[in-house]
């Protein structure tokens, strides 16, 4: 008859006493002492770890807060200096019609008929820049609220240039030069309408205003693949060539305000800049003092 198994196996760590002993080759202690203080460094060492993350998030909010203050400052000292000079922009043609108007009225109580015709075309002249001068301050205004809205369609070049000339009619007349185009039909490109529109718009009434009586301006495009180049050329009064490069800049914008500016000519420019950069376009001028200006800007064909 064999001898009883003992039910504990003869493994001496099994029955060796748990305080101070090992279970699995992993060290363990019941002292509840022990036990506290480990999980007492553990916990501070956590808290440590993460007061200094918060410290590091902390930082890096203030500095986001002091960039958007920056931001929010430059924007606010930007638009007092736009406001200012459209304020200018706006005061000049508003007290020409004023003086003009006053003229006319001795003119009507002298019988004076000749002069009251040529102040009256100074008049409609100058409203007629005006009126340029407020749809180039709606575009700006639209173009900063609605960043990002872009609706490029099929135009027809021919026909838009077409319809802006015919727009610009009564400042040809008053001016007596002349304005035609040379595009033919199948030039068309994918832009935004609008953007396009106030593009050539801006383009001719700064050709009309700066060419004399008797002068000329032309239209024309030529291709570029992937893009259609269109030239505003006149022979007027010319650009030098420190002042072409300050043409396009939005922190010059009060180097071309005043009495030469009284269709906005400085925010015109900057506005063209813009609707041709986002349709993914450039714009550049060649100029000589004396022998008149030629403005370029691409836009992208239809495909």
């Amino acid at each position: 008859m064999e001898p009883k198994q003992s039910f504990f196996p003869k493994n001496s760590d099994f029955t060796r006493p748990l305080n101070g002993s090992a279970i699995n080759g992993a060290p363990h202690s019941v002292n509840p002492n022990e036990i506290k203080a480990d999980d007492g460094k553990v916990l501070k060492s956590q808290i440590m770890i993460r007061l200094e993350e918060l410290e590091k998030q902390n930082d890096g909010l203030k500095n986001i807060i002091n960039e958007r203050k920056n931001e929010i400052a430059d924007i606010i000292a930007a638009n007092k200096k736009y406001i200012s000079v459209l304020a200018h922009d706006l005061k000049s043609p508003f007290s020409t019609i004023y003086g003009v108007l006053e003229i006319l009225k001795e003119c009507i109580h002298e019988n004076n008929y000749d002069e009251m015709e040529e102040f009256i075309d100074i008049a409609s002249s100058t409203s007629l820049n005006t009126t340029n001068l407020i749809e180039n301050i709606l575009a700006w205004t639209h173009s900063q609220i609605n960043e990002k809205q872009f609706n490029p369609i099929r135009v027809n070049l021919a026909c838009l240039v077409g319809r802006e000339i015919e727009n610009s009619n009564l400042a040809v007349k008053l001016k007596k030069i002349s304005l035609s185009h040379s595009i033919p039909q199948r030039f068309i490109v994918r832009a935004d309408l609008h953007m396009s529109q106030s593009i050539i718009r801006n383009l001719i009434g700064n050709a009309i205003k700066f060419t004399k009586p008797g002068g000329n301006i032309a239209i024309s495009v030529r291709e570029t693949d992937p893009f259609i180049e269109i030239k505003v050329k006149d022979n007027g009064i010319g650009i030098s060539r420190n002042d072409q490069k300050e043409l396009f800049k939005k922190d010059t914008l009060e180097l071309v305000s005043g009495s030469i500016n009284v269709n906005g000519k400085g925010l015109g420019l900057m506005l063209c800049k813009e609707f041709v950069e986002i349709q993914g376009g450039t714009i550049r001028v060649e100029s000589q003092p004396g022998k008149g200006s030629s403005f370029f800007f691409t836009l992208p064909k239809y495909k």
